[in-house]
């Protein structure tokens, strides 16, 4: 079989399934867009996972590789497209192409000619379409998306009334916010979790309007963000001393009391919460056809193409990094984490700062300075367990006046709702 004969048994396919009413929308991947594209990161992972070489090809051609390793060249899906593209407009089938991602085309195909037919059939694997269908044009009966099962799985038909009216309109924030193809999930955090918090909160679908609004500042997009992962967090924004910051620190307190904790399950970063955000109000202006700059929204422009911004400030401070402590037990050589992190032993190491370790000539000198200036021996074990314990009792005060306010974040139980 070459690839003309594959090209047919497509248009049988087509023929055979769906009749002569029907409209095939492709892909588009267009060289000057592919850089530039908030996609580009996506297929850039998906292209890592499998790779193969690059096929020159005509009807004629006679294919010696399996499909998955086939369509994993960008080049050869872009030479199959136009080759498929042409054959089945020979046979008068109606060919549209995007000039990149197809969903938001195929979307706005079917709701533009929703007028002439009874009913109508969207047909793809891609459970985005669902949710373009719904969000764009929520409430059309006689629209409806076919997710065909591979293997043994039978097709399943959805109609975008399948959504209770009030995530109809909020559809594209669930899933842009909760991940999608540009915007990262959060850990432990899925779709359904996002359709209960909002049936639970009815006022922050108000305040979720921002990310629609095609005016929407900066700020007020991260505004909106960070309301929202205050509340599916389970903070509480009532309280004075609620911000993101202190939301982390409290449920990380919590969390240390905790036998097993997964460290993902911690609230993002203020600033990575930042470009969350703007990245997902980004995605949702693209979907509702309004173009953005994408180096405002949660972009950099790298070698490789768009990359997601992640952060701008530090985790954490350098100095906080740089607590390193090695499990030498006999001395500190070459393999000494700390030596080789160009750090010196402290009290926190395996070594204890013992006779055998060999990675102590600038903690001596700290000594010899302190003995120096009391005058009267001093270990530089005493010197750090003196200081950590007054930061102790500093937290401690600070703990006494925060009290109140720490309680205002304890978590309570959540329902689940399947998103479907």
């Amino acid at each position: 079989m070459n690839f003309g004969d594959i090209a047919k048994s497509y248009l049988t396919y087509l023929q055979t399934h769906y009749g002569s009413n029907v409209t095939v929308v492709f892909d588009g991947y267009p060289s000057y867009v592919t850089g530039n594209s908030t996609k580009s990161a996506e297929r850039i992972r998906r292209t890592n996972l499998h790779s193969s070489l690059e096929i020159i090809f005509n009807e004629a051609t006679c294919p010696e590789t399996s499909q998955e390793q086939f369509l994993a060249n960008e080049r050869d899906k872009v030479r199959f497209i136009d080759l498929l593209k042409k054959f089945l407009q020979k046979a008068n089938e109606t060919v549209k192409q995007a000039v990149e991602d197809a969903d938001v085309l195929i979307a706005e195909t079917a709701v533009s000619v929703r007028s002439q037919y009874d009913n109508i059939f969207v047909v793809g694997e891609d459970s985005d379409l669902l949710v373009l269908l719904t969000g764009l044009a929520p409430m059309k009966e006689n629209l409806y998306f076919r997710k065909y099962g591979k293997g043994r799985m039978s097709d399943v038909l959805y109609s975008t009334t399948s959504f209770k009216y009030k995530f109809s309109r909020m559809i594209l924030f669930i899933h842009a916010f909760s991940g999608c193809d540009t915007t990262s999930a959060l850990f432990g955090h899925g779709k359904s979790k996002f359709c209960s918090l909002l049936e639970k909160n009815r006022h922050l679908e108000e305040k979720m309007q921002i990310l629609f609004n095609s005016e929407a500042t900066i700020d007020q997009v991260a505004k909106a963000g960070e309301t929202f992962l205050i509340h599916l967090y389970r903070g509480n924004p009532r309280t004075s001393a609620c911000d993101f910051n202190h939301l982390r620190y409290t449920l990380f307190t919590q969390s240390a009391t905790k036998t097993r904790f997964t460290l993902a399950r911690l609230a993002p970063m203020v600033d990575a919460a930042r470009f969350h955000a703007l990245r997902s109000y980004l995605q949702i202006q693209k979907w509702l056809g309004h173009e953005k700059n994408h180096l405002e929204w949660g972009w950099v422009l790298t070698r490789f193409g768009l990359s997601p911004r992640k952060m701008e400030r530090d985790a954490a401070p350098e100095s906080l990094l740089k607590m390193i402590s090695c499990s030498c037990k006999k001395g500190c050589k070459n393999v000494c984490g700390c030596r080789k992190a160009s750090l010196i032993c402290s009290s926190l190491c395996a070594c204890s700062l013992g006779e055998a370790c060999e990675n102590v000539s600038d903690i001596n000198l700290l000594e010899d300075s302190i003995e120096d200036e009391d005058d009267t021996p001093s270990s530089i074990n005493n010197f750090i367990y003196e200081d950590i314990e007054d930061l102790y009792l500093q937290l401690d005060e600070e703990d006494k006046e925060q009290q109140t306010e720490l309680e205002d974040f304890c978590p309570g139980p959540s329902k689940r709702q399947n998103f479907k």
